[in-house]
This record gives C-alpha cells, structure tokens and sequence, in this order.
C-alpha cells in the first residue's frame, strides 16, 4: 500500500505545483481568479496548451511581439512562419499558417525558395495525391516523384487508365478517352491551376521538411490572430 500513497503524494505534488504555477502566472497577467482558475486546470491537463497556447493570449501586444521576435531568433529564423528549405537552407518565409480550426497548413500562395525554388505546396505534400510505382502507366504506390491527383481530372488515353484487357474492350466499344485523375508527371511541383491543395503532414517527410513543434504551432497561432485583428488608424495630425 505504501507504493500507492507515493503515487497520490507525487500525483498531489503535481497538480500543486504545475496549477499553482499557471494560476499564479495567470494572475500576474492580468486574469481574473475564475479565469485563472480554468487555466490552471488546462495546464494540469496539457502544460503546453497553456504555456505555449492560452498564455499567449494573456501578454500585452509589446510583449507578443517580443515573444515572436524571441522565438523566430530561436529558430534561427527571421518570423516563426518561415520554413528552412530542406534542399539549400534559405529561409523560406510566411510559408506556414494554421486554418480556421488551428490545423497546420501552408500559407495560401505559391511558397517557393528564393534560391533553389524548392516548392512547399507541391503535389507530393498533398493529400489529394497518389504516388505512382515504376513500370505502372495506370497508377499504384511507392514513387513521390510521380502519380495522380485524386481530385482534379482530364480526358485521357483509356490505356494510361486502365489494364490492357480492360482497355481493348472499351476501345472496341468506342471509347478511346475517359475522365480520370489527372497524371502528374512532377510531384514537386502544383499541377497546373489547383487551387485545392490540403497539407498532408505525414508526406512533408519525403522531402526531409522539418514540421513546426508544439512550440511555434502556437506562436503561429497566436501571428494568425494578430493578422486578422483590424488594425488601428494612425491618428491624423
């Protein structure tokens, strides 16, 4: 029985010292008791959604601003929502955002590198895509460096679609083109007029991109709601 009162003694310390912590820094910030209260339980739950999340929201715009400047030194980059090209290194910035409901994604417009033109919005980061196999006309898995789009179609040669068994019949029926999904010769690169690009964070690895942590998903958070907030009209003399 001993070892479980070590348990509830370590699991008490826990809850004192990581909500005390977080009401106390709440406090100082400015909230309320109740609102310091709830965002003490947050932080019993997951530290960093309020270090790094609710906390964020506390600090006076000067000190948001220092914070991101802080942290985009940290990084080693310029802003918190640039991007290290994988390929060469430059900096790649307002490559990231998060959408409405705080998901990663890239930032709405071509994100290319400066300097080796390294596309972050390329067809091998989207989940709409389908890799290709070598040797196959018609699709299958495995090779990013080619395939499909699973959203976007175009007429086609009924052999680039389907078996050759299958392909015969249809030709002998009159079809020799069908609507299928669109071939993309060069994944890394947008197929040409997709404006239906969706971040599929599990391919960003076979580009060797490196995925903002906790940390800057939060700060990038925190620049969306800063951009979105109307800014003040400088007072006319």
């Amino acid at each position: 029985m001993s070892g479980w009162w070590v348990l509830i003694a370590l699991g008490g310390c826990w809850l004192a010292i990581v909500g005390g912590w977080a009401y106390a820094d709440a406090r100082r910030l400015g909230a309320s008791r109740a609102q310091s209260l709830r965002l003490a339980l947050t932080a019993i739950r997951s530290p960093l959604r309020y270090w790094w999340g609710d906390r964020l929201y506390l600090l006076s715009p000067a000190a948001q601003e220092r914070l991101l400047a802080t942290e985009a030194a940290r990084l080693g980059l310029r802003r918190v929502d640039s991007l290290p090209c994988p390929l060469c290194g430059t900096e790649i910035e307002r490559a990231w955002r998060v959408d409405e409901a705080g998901h990663l994604d890239v930032a709405r417009r071509a994100v290319v590198c400066p300097q080796c033109d390294f596309r972050l919005d390329a067809c091998r980061h989207c989940h709409h895509f389908q890799p290709g196999e070598p040797g196959s006309s018609w699709g299958g898995r495995g090779d990013y460096t080619h395939g499909r789009c699973a959203v976007h179609k175009r007429s086609q040669p009924v052999e680039n679609l389907c078996t050759p068994e299958m392909a015969k019949r249809l030709k002998e029926r009159g079809y020799d083109y069908l609507s299928g999904p669109a071939p993309i010769a060069d994944s890394y690169i947008p197929l040409n007029g997709c404006q239906s690009f969706a971040l599929d964070e599990r391919r960003l690895r076979t580009s060797g991109v490196r995925r903002p942590g906790l940390r800057q998903r939060g700060l990038l958070r925190l620049l969306t709601t800063l951009n979105l907030q109307p800014k003040t009209p400088n007072p006319k003399p």
